[in-house]
């Protein structure tokens, strides 16, 4: 490299010290040119403590004279040549502020990674910590002092050491690591889940020296994320609809009571895990929850199955059996598909109710029991009862409080949340890692009308889970009989079109006006307008 290329003052002289060439570096200095020292001895401008004869000596103080008769102390390396020496002059005011300047940078930036919530760490190319800050010692629980040399690995004792390690991956791979979520494991032994981020750190030469990450503690998120779940679930019912969060609010109002209960809503809808909730928050969640379907047993076994038999009470009876308010009692019992239940049976079930007694079929003792009633159906039981189907004071004997359960197809807001947990369910079950749906199969969920509801939703996402290769469901992972219900489906869209226009005519296109009257949300209702191509006339 050539001396005239060096920001510091160089000085080539003879073996006498005559000068025989100087750089820009040293007239930016001393404010000589070269014609106006060239063959001078260097002794008339620098004074130094000695020149060494063969060795190179670095950091002599000495005084340089400059053109304005100025005296500047400088810091001088000297260089034995063959024919002379070479001469180094660093302004020693230059070097003090730019160490200064260094020592600045230094503290601005230590002052930014004490400042930032993320623990921030590096490492060297033998994975040995040589810095942290205080996020660092507050989420690890360590000091400083403890980690530094420490192997990360021994530090860290994250869930991917060994694995997946984000820090190997970065230094290995050449490449960032982003929003990575790991758990680590405090200095109390306490495991915490942390977002990690990995870069490479690099020297001036390109070279890879070690890796800088930071750690970001989610236990807050985490918490609040739960906050929010457990807003939007009650057990294992999910929807954050408004539907939904009035179940919920029932629910916790009901639950502890004694009350008989009756679920209504349509097949798919939840009733089964609404009575069990009730039941699993009640005072008698310690003892049996027993369920029947009434409609799933032949009128003449239902009978035997609900209140038991003595032996020899009809051919096959070959030992005394107890029936399901038996098994129940001191607990509850879900019968569902009540509406199936025929008169006869229904005339024995209100005596249990009201006299909680009943007497095994072909036996003549009566027993007592103690149980909670909780009955479901599809059906309307005003309308079964107007057709003299089902007894009114059964009716009212068990609708001391009604449930009613939505169909999917009104709190379409929650499809979201229950795809995302049947995802979640199967990609555990089943040792994938699907992350999601695309957009276009979200948006054919909300489309579609569900007549099997939550547990047909469930269904086709398992079905759809066996098919999937990639990391979101696409279209072609449906089951193909949703395709053939929606091509018979676009009749019905067709009538739901000209059934939106004339309501938005009718309100003056007033949005709040039409959601209301056509009973959805105004989402739901931006959402067929533009699905439908529906447009203001001007």
């Amino acid at each position: 490299m050539g001396i005239h290329l060096l920001s510091d003052g160089i000085v080539k002289t003879d073996r006498k010290f005559r000068i025989k060439e100087i750089n820009e570096g040293f007239t930016r200095l001393s404010g000589f040119k070269e014609e106006e020292v060239k063959g001078k001895s260097l002794e008339e401008f620098l004074s130094i403590p000695g020149v060494p004869e063969k060795k190179p000596v670095s950091g002599i103080e000495g005084m340089l004279k400059t053109k304005e008769e100025a005296v500047l102390p400088v810091l001088v390396s000297v260089m034995p040549e063959k024919e002379g020496y070479v001469f180094t002059l660093r302004n020693v005011y230059e070097y003090v502020y730019l160490l200064k300047r260094l020592a600045e940078e230094r503290n601005f930036m230590e002052a930014i990674l004490e400042s930032i919530a993320e623990g921030v760490f590096t490492i060297d190319r033998e994975w040995r910590i040589t810095s942290c800050n205080r996020a660092f010692e507050e989420i690890t629980g360590y000091k400083r002092e403890e980690v530094i040399g420490k192997k990360c690995g021994d530090v860290i004792r994250s869930s991917e050491c060994g694995k997946e390690c984000p820090l190997r991956r970065a230094m290995e791979k050449r490449e960032k690591v982003t929003n990575r979520e790991v758990v680590i494991k405090r200095k109390d032994g306490k495991r915490i889940p942390v977002s990690v981020n990995a870069t490479i750190l690099y020297d001036a030469s390109g070279e890879a020296i070690g890796v800088v990450e930071t750690l970001r503690d989610l236990s807050e998120i985490k918490r609040l994320m739960r906050e929010v779940s457990e807003r939007y679930r009650f057990g294992n019912l999910i929807g954050k609809s408004r539907e939904m969060q009035r179940v919920y609010e029932k629910l916790e109002i009901v639950a502890p009571t004694d009350s008989n209960v009756l679920i209504v809503g349509e097949t798919g809808t939840g009733k089964d895990l609404v009575a069990r909730m009730i039941h699993y928050n009640s005072k008698r969640k310690n003892k049996p929850f027993v369920k029947i379907n009434c409609a799933a047993i032949p009128e003449n076994l239902l009978e035997s199955e609900l209140f038991g038999y003595k032996k020899g009470a009809f051919t096959g009876a070959v030992e005394d059996k107890p029936g399901k308010f038996e098994l129940a009692d001191g607990g509850t019992i879900f019968l569902d598909e009540i509406g199936d239940m025929s008169l006869s049976l229904q005339a024995k079930l209100l005596r249990v109710i009201e006299e909680k007694e009943f007497e095994r079929l072909g036996d003549v003792e009566t027993r007592k029991v103690d149980v909670r009633i909780i009955a479901a159906t599809h059906r309307d039981l005003r309308k079964l009862m107007e057709e003299g189907r089902f007894r009114e004071d059964l009716f009212y004997r068990l609708n001391v409080v009604t449930i009613y359960l939505p169909p999917l197809r009104e709190r379409i807001e929650d499809i979201p949340l229950l795809v995302d947990h049947f995802i979640k369910q199967f990609s555990q079950k089943m040792g994938k890692e699907v992350k999601g749906v695309e957009e276009d199969v979200m948006d054919f969920f909300i489309d579609y009308p569900w007549p099997g509801n939550v547990r047909e939703l469930e269904h086709v996402i398992e079905h759809a889970m066996i098919h999937a290769k990639g990391a979101f469901i696409k279209l072609s992972d449906l089951p193909e009989y949703l395709f053939e219900k929606e091509r018979e489906g676009k009749k019905i869209e067709d009538v739901e079109r000209e059934h939106i226009e004339r309501i938005l005519r009718e309100v003056g296109w007033s949005m709040q006006k039409a959601s209301k009257a056509l009973g959805i949300s105004r989402t739901t209702l931006w959402r067929k307008i533009k699905k439908y191509g529906i447009k203001k006339p001007e």
